[in-house]
């Protein structure tokens, strides 16, 4: 799982108001790939019709090959797991500490502790938090609790990673650490896609980036390099994401 296809996607709402008009587009299993616009663009309806969490007024979102769009309520659950997301707010729970809220998608599954643990654990060494582990959202910088967001998305060792704004509240050196994360994922074959107003930095990792105007794809720039990560992560946490 990690094929993509938009087609001929349009979501209206009922102000008449279209957030994405007549969108078609496709993501390969494994590429990373930016979103960017001015608010309003649409960024964040593509993505949340990716999550199924809003379906599209014409059209069909394939993922696989699958009609996402006309799951049942039922199927949703298990699509989803196969999903990580990150937000630019965290959604962290306040009153749990750094290892529970990474750990919260592998308990609701049922995963034995010992094994929440072991992988809980692996993802907060990818994001160099492991020493956190104990500390309560409250006692981490920003740029900690979006790390502790990415853990989070990443544990249940997702085939497709969703990004809004993930840095939109970090400061450059901050984002491009950030970043830098992302691509470590999609070097493990995480089909990555990020929605961010960062142009300077979007340009400057040579990914492809779609630029959406008023709901409309104006521009699909492809990728000028391969995908490499700053500062290379070292095998065995990668495994820990990917085995």
């Amino acid at each position: 799982m990690g094929h993509i296809e938009f087609q001929h996607v349009t979501r209206r709402f009922e102000n008449g108001h279209e957030a994405l008009s007549d969108v078609s587009v496709a993501f390969d299993e494994g590429t990373m790939t930016f979103l960017t616009g001015h608010s309003g663009a649409g960024k964040s309806t593509f993505l949340k019709l990716l999550l199924a969490a809003d379906i599209p007024t014409r059209g069909r979102v394939l993922v696989n090959g699958v009609n996402i769009s006309a799951m049942t309520p039922s199927r949703l659950p298990r699509y989803r797991q196969h999903l990580g997301v990150v937000f630019q707010d965290h959604h962290l729970l306040a009153q749990r500490t750094v290892f529970d809220n990474v750990a919260m998608p592998l308990r609701v599954t049922g995963m034995r502790e010992r094994e929440v643990a072991r992988r809980a654990r692996a993802s907060l060494s990818q994001v160099e938090l492991l020493d956190k582990e104990n500390l309560f959202p409250r006692h981490l910088s920003t740029g900690e609790q979006q790390r502790v967001g990415i853990a989070r998305a990443v544990v249940t060792r997702p085939k497709i990673l969703l990004a809004d704004e993930p840095t939109g509240n970090l400061d450059p050196d901050l984002s491009i650490n950030i970043m830098d994360l992302f691509a470590r994922f999609n070097q493990i074959g995480t089909t990555v896609i990020v929605a961010s107003h960062d142009v300077h930095l979007i340009e400057s990792m040579g990914l492809r980036i779609l630029h959406l105007e008023l709901g409309r794809v104006v521009e699909d720039i492809p990728a000028t390099v391969t995908p490499q990560p700053i500062a290379q992560a070292p095998e065995d946490q990668l495994a820990g994401a990917s085995s």
